[in-house]
């Protein structure tokens, strides 16, 4: 799981900690590296990690807080 501060956006963070984690996947021999992430506040952190190459999967709900899993292929 990973967090990061709003009062730092744009610094690169977000990105860095993604490729942090396709590097772990990759030596790890796994190719397929997914989030779930926040899906409401209009889609913002979805349409974030579209960006970053991620597809959504499928839409879940954890009480009244809507979710989205993502995945991207990292080999």
């Amino acid at each position: 799981m990973f967090v990061t501060d709003r009062r730092l956006k744009g610094r690169g963070i977000g990105c860095a900690l993604l490729a942090h984690a396709a590097e772990e996947t990759r030596r790890l021999g796994v190719d397929l590296l997914r989030v779930d992430c926040y899906a409401g506040g209009g889609g913002r952190l979805v349409a974030y990690y579209e960006g970053q190459g991620f597809v959504p999967v499928r839409r879940f709900t954890v009480g009244d807080w809507p979710g989205r899993l993502l995945e991207r292929r990292v080999g």
